[in-house]
């Protein structure tokens, strides 16, 4: 379906099961993990990825050389930042349901690492596994913010529970 981006990150194909909640070293089985270091993510060179969701508000952009492994660290790294005020400030207002999801996560999250703090991972409630990327054009453009440049290689990764 995707012949340009490697199948180990493709939605349709992925045999991957990795829980963004831990680090792709420990997240992924280290045979795997050792194999993905330098393979390309793409099959044609490209000078960056970008990664959107419909599961969470923040665009990631990787730059070349775009690997399978910078894809799930950067992921991994992406979602460890603490919830700005601003981001919460959003949920409060216009999604209870969203800020329920974040709570429950967090509280679950803290008794596991001792995190108090709100953390991005807890945006994706209980759907943390690594389900692959896709192409969706019409989300890719309503999602890109106004003046910032395209990227030719925008893909929409997509969680799913463990």
């Amino acid at each position: 379906k995707y012949p340009n981006l490697n199948p180990i990150l493709a939605v349709d194909t992925t045999l991957i099961q990795y829980d963004v909640r831990k680090t792709p070293l420990h997240g992924i089985l280290f045979s795997t993990a050792a194999q993905l270091g330098p393979t390309l993510a793409l099959a044609s060179p490209s000078a960056a990825i970008r990664i959107i969701s419909h599961s969470f508000p923040w665009t990631l952009d990787i730059p070349a050389p775009v690997t399978c492994a910078a894809v799930f660290d950067g992921l991994h790294k992406m979602l460890q930042e603490p919830l700005a005020d601003s981001e919460w400030g959003i949920v409060c207002i216009l999604d209870k349901s969203r800020r329920e999801t974040i709570e429950k996560a967090a509280k679950a999250r803290a008794e596991r690492d001792k995190e108090k703090k709100l953390k991005r991972i807890d945006w994706l409630g209980d759907k943390t596994v690594f389900k692959g990327l896709e192409k969706d054009d019409e989300f890719e453009k309503k999602r890109l913010l106004p003046e910032m440049a395209p990227c030719a290689e925008t893909w929409v990764v997509k969680f799913g529970k463990p």
